[in-house]
């Protein structure tokens, strides 16, 4: 899928560890006291500042290790430049996406979208859709501190059509270390329900939750006649028959890798004495 890429002229941008800096030149060093304050466990992913003279602002993006479900969330940490040093004036582990954290399952940081000026940060973020769905957040020092200016969202459903905007919450304090940008990782089911009898068998994607797969096929199916041969998230499910249209089912993580879950359907089949056993169907998804 395409991505957004957004370039901001001004700003100084080193990017560091990324999935997306496979193709960009070496960064240079960033300075020894942002890089100490990396959380436990973290690398950086990203720098930009206004420059180096009294006064500028920075931020660093550190990113943490692969959680159980393979998303990487990041933490955001804004300096000033005080005395010669990049001083932290907040941090937040709320305003940043995460790996995963869009419906594509895919990332929506990108270095470049970071804007930093003299007191003054400006965030896009944005999903692989055709049409992308982008998060803006606008951050201003005031005084000794960081306030939310904005923040909003705007939605393509499946990355296609019309956007949609809408206002993330701000913070009663309308500080931006209190602000939470509400990112989590998109929950979407893949299922292949069988009905018990006949044989006949129905595939269905991106159902928000387990059970609602049996709203999606009422009137074709319920849970007396048929039964869930094979459900998970993203990856592939595969749907194997037997010379009887005995159904064996099978789902594998990487939607990239359909024959893996073909062969384990297959490999089911076999393993329960099916004859001539043959793959139906095999489909793969990752998020919407």
């Amino acid at each position: 899928m395409l991505r957004m890429n957004v370039l901001f002229a001004s700003v100084t941008l080193m990017a560091v560890v990324s999935a997306h800096a496979a193709t960009q030149k070496p960064a240079p060093a960033v300075p020894q006291e942002v890089a100490a304050e990396a959380p436990a466990g973290s690398t950086l992913l990203a720098f930009a500042s206004s420059g180096s003279q009294p006064n500028a602002t920075a931020a660093a993006v550190f990113q943490g290790a692969a959680t159980k479900n393979d998303a990487r969330y990041r933490t955001l940490i804004v300096f000033a430049k005080r005395d010669g040093r990049f001083t932290p004036e907040f941090s937040s582990d709320k305003i940043l996406g995460c790996s995963k954290c869009t419906q594509f399952h895919d990332d929506p940081f990108w270095p470049d979208g970071i804007n930093v000026k003299p007191s003054r940060i400006t965030i896009n973020q944005g999903d692989g859709g055709e049409t992308p769905s982008v998060t803006s957040i606008r951050l201003v020092r005031r005084g000794d501190a960081w306030t939310v200016e904005s923040a909003t969202r705007e939605v393509v459903r499946g990355g296609r059509g019309d956007a949609k905007t809408e206002d993330i919450a701000l913070p009663a304090s309308r500080l931006a270390k209190d602000l939470d940008a509400g990112w989590v990782v998109p929950v979407f089911y893949n299922t292949i329900v069988v009905n018990n009898t006949t044989g006949r068998f129905i595939f269905r994607h991106r159902t928000p939750t387990p059970d609602g797969v049996w709203d999606e096929v009422r009137g074709r199916c319920n849970k007396q006649e048929c039964s869930i041969l094979v459900q998970q998230k993203d990856g592939c499910i595969s749907l194997v028959q037997d010379a009887s249209a005995k159904s064996f089912g099978a789902g594998t993580p990487d939607e990239g890798n359909e024959r893996a879950a073909s062969a384990k359907a297959m490999a089911a089949c076999q393993a329960a004495g099916g004859q001539q056993c043959k793959v139906v169907r095999t489909d793969c998804a990752r998020g919407i």
